[in-house]
């Protein structure tokens, strides 16, 4: 195992993501002042803020896997659950995946990882083509908490030290 070293890069993109909380917190405050949110484009922004709060997980996830020496479809398999069953970080990876990726789709739907982000969306009850689906995701992964990415944080962190433990 060598993760000492990556303790550091680990730290620094939880700062990053705490960063991002608070965007979405200072936009969160402006939606609440505004008559009209959406129509000022404050929550297409907030959910560009959640999606890449959910690449900068994504990123950790995959970090923490290669310096722990584990295999990231093992370890995604580990850490804190949802109530439908998908552990939350494999949550978050199909998110930063639906982040990425979801304006190269076609409306053909044959992809298999656009199949797999699908599955994953549907089964915390936000499917994919609903309004502001990380939003929906964000809400469902810090539940019964409020939505907040700093929560991602945590439970980033005790994923990691499940797979620690377990390596």
């Amino acid at each position: 195992m060598r993760h000492l070293w990556v303790e550091p890069e680990l730290k620094a993109l939880l700062k990053l993501i705490n960063m991002l909380e608070i965007q979405l917190s200072d936009l969160s405050d402006m939606c609440a002042q505004a008559s009209d949110g959406d129509s000022y484009g404050l929550f297409d922004t907030m959910e560009h803020i959640v999606g890449l709060a959910m690449v900068a997980g994504q990123t950790y996830i995959a970090t923490a896997c290669g310096a722990i020496g584990v295999e990231k479809s093992n370890a995604l398999k580990m850490g804190p659950a949802h109530s439908a069953g998908r552990t939350k970080v494999e949550i978050i990876n199909h998110a930063a995946n639906y982040w990425k990726h979801n304006n190269e789709w076609s409306n053909r739907g044959t992809d298999r990882r656009r199949q797999a982000i699908e599955e994953a969306f549907d089964s915390v009850g936000f499917p994919v083509g609903t309004d502001y689906p990380l939003s929906g995701i964000l809400t469902e992964l810090c539940n019964p908490s409020h939505a907040s990415i700093e929560l991602v944080s945590e439970i980033l962190q005790e994923w990691k030290d499940e797979v620690i433990n377990d390596a």
